[in-house]
């Protein structure tokens, strides 16, 4: 693996802290472009559209616009390449994909409804009035929105509005997509969590049941900082190449070999760990099992947090993020 060229921070010089979000991409980003489709590809999406254009509710219906503006050409080949362009998979996918956003309404997820989810705290810490476990900044290389998970934070108990705030996240991170953009980031921060504000498995099985089901292709990398644990080969064996985790405490891998089954291959194969101990290259002894890497493979600095050796020296404030995100993505929708 060749190593980074990315400039950067000099971790001596103080930035100025800001509680607004970086929203808009770095200028010059390199599209991550899909091959050009091959004759069979094109009959096969052309199938899928005649397929699903005898389903859309009809113009009357309130729904019928969202519900058009879904069934894009590039949604329907996330879902054929997804289910590597077999068609009637790909068919039955996107079938419960429409009932679902008809029932669920993804889209519509009124803000004030995942606040609670978002912004407060509650008593579980007296030095926090608010929280921050879930939020969107910066974007990588490629143009992709990158949303934090931090863990620590947790502030309900499982429940729906936990997947109701994680599908809202979803589908504001499509909205920040640039043009030629379909996929996001994830960076989970592991530092300071436990067993009472990680997820349980419940919980996490839906995630990933909404993220593989309902928004497939959409996942770029998953970053896992702060992942410690005995050694790479325990990490190897209990997560098997999941995406991006970022310092993760010795709770994780059990809890993670739990829920790895229900990880469908293709989402495994985008998750990476990072390294703390190289922070600025990726590690020397990767292997094509695993691999260690840094985030600068994938971030320039000033779309990375500076707890993460970025250039943004963020610190959560509910208000001034959520109005910011409002204003760039929509109130209320």
């Amino acid at each position: 693996m060749t190593t980074d060229s990315t400039p950067k921070p000099d971790p001596n010089v103080e930035t100025p802290v800001t509680h607004i979000p970086v929203l808009e991409p770095s200028s010059g980003i390199q599209l991550l472009l899909n091959p050009a489709l091959d004759e069979s590809q094109q009959h096969k999406l052309k199938a899928l559209r005649e397929h699903v254009q005898v389903q859309v509710l009809p113009e009357t219906d309130d729904y019928h616009a969202k519900e058009t503006a879904f069934l894009s050409d590039s949604t329907l080949q996330r879902y054929l390449r997804a289910r590597k362009w077999d068609l009637e998979s790909a068919k039955k996918q996107l079938d419960g994909s429409i009932l679902w956003r008809r029932s669920y309404k993804p889209e519509m997820i009124d803000p004030k409804e995942v606040e609670p989810e978002v912004g407060i705290l509650g008593k579980i810490s007296p030095s926090h009035s608010l929280t921050g476990k879930m939020y969107l900044n910066g974007f990588d290389k490629h143009g992709r929105p990158t949303l934090y998970l931090k863990p620590r934070y947790e502030n309900t108990k499982p429940s729906a509005a936990q997947i109701r705030n994680v599908v809202f996240n979803l589908e504001r991170a499509t909205r920040l997509m640039p043009e030629g953009v379909d996929n996001l980031n994830i960076i989970i921060d592991m530092a300071g969590s436990s067993m009472s504000t990680s997820p349980g498995v419940g919980i996490s099985k839906q995630f990933l049941d909404v993220l593989g089901n309902h928004y497939p292709e959409r996942l770029g990398v998953a970053c896992i900082v702060h992942c410690e644990c005995e050694s790479r080969r325990i990490v190897m064996v209990l997560f098997m190449s999941y995406e991006d985790l970022v310092s993760s405490p010795w709770f994780f891998w059990p809890f993670f070999k739990v829920i790895s089954p229900f990880i469908d291959p293709i989402t495994r194969s985008k998750i990476k760990f990072v390294d703390p101990k190289h922070v600025y290259e990726p590690a020397k002894d990767s292997s094509k099992e695993h691999e260690w890497v840094s985030l600068f493979e994938y971030y320039t600095p000033e779309q990375l947090e500076k707890d993460f050796n970025g250039g943004i020296n963020f610190k959560w404030d509910f208000e001034k993020y959520w109005q910011a995100l409002l204003d760039k993505t929509g109130n209320p929708f």
